[in-house]
Order: structure tokens, then C-alpha cells, then sequence
């Protein structure tokens, strides 16, 4: 059964990269390329933090806690990295809405970091 969940999550994986090429390409068609790329951002990094979560290979000597901190900092980076292209595409001019959405993800990318490196002992 793991096998075949490790196979069914590889053909998504496979899929999602088709997909995110696909909104880019016609993200870049359209003139709107800072909004595509903010999508695929964020969702990129739901993705790296499933594989995280759940990696397909465990490896033997598996550290939870180096884990955690990645999953937060890959988080962190999907958050900060939307924001960044969220801003950029309203100032291009690809929408006004996003100077509202812009600093919410700049915001949980902030909070992440926060929770990353304030959490950690001294």
C-alpha cells in the first residue's frame, strides 16, 4: 500500500509541475505574469511543505524537529515570495486587489519567520 500511495503522489507531483507551467505560459500570454507567478509561488510551497509532512522516502536517521523547522521556513519563504510578486503585479498594473492582498501575505511570511526563529533556544 505505501508503494503504491509513493506512486499515486509522484503521478500528482507530475502533475501540478505541468500545471503550474501551464498558468505561467498563459499567465505570461495574457499579460498578467507577476499574477501567475504569485499563484504557482504559493502553491509550490503548499506542495514542499506536503512533501515535508509527508516525504515520499523517510530516511533512517528522520529528525521531526529539523522538519519542523523546515516545513516553517519553506512556509515562510511560499508567504514571503507571494507577497513580493502580489506587490509587484499591482504595481504593474494586474490588479489593485492584490495591494490588499500584498501585505497579508508579507504579514503571515513575517509571522512565520517569527515563529522560526523565535522559537529556537539560544
Amino acid at each position: 500500500m505505501a508503494e503504491a500511495d509513493g506512486g499515486f503522489r509522484v503521478f500528482w507531483l507530475t502533475l501540478f509541475v505541468a500545471g503550474a507551467v501551464v498558468v505561467l505560459a498563459f499567465g505570461w500570454q495574457g499579460g498578467e505574469p507577476w499574477t501567475a507567478a504569485a499563484f504557482v509561488a504559493f502553491f509550490s510551497s503548499l506542495v514542499w511543505r506536503s512533501l515535508i509532512k509527508r516525504p515520499l522516502v523517510v530516511p533512517a536517521d528522520d529528525d521531526r524537529v529539523r522538519r519542523a523547522h523546515q516545513f516553517l521556513a519553506v512556509t515562510a519563504a511560499g508567504w514571503m515570495a507571494s507577497g513580493v510578486l502580489a506587490a509587484i503585479a499591482a504595481l504593474t498594473g494586474e490588479g489593485l486587489e492584490w495591494m490588499y492582498v500584498a501585505p497579508c501575505f508579507l504579514l503571515m511570511g513575517a509571522l512565520n519567520l517569527w515563529l522560526l526563529f523565535g522559537s529556537r533556544q539560544a
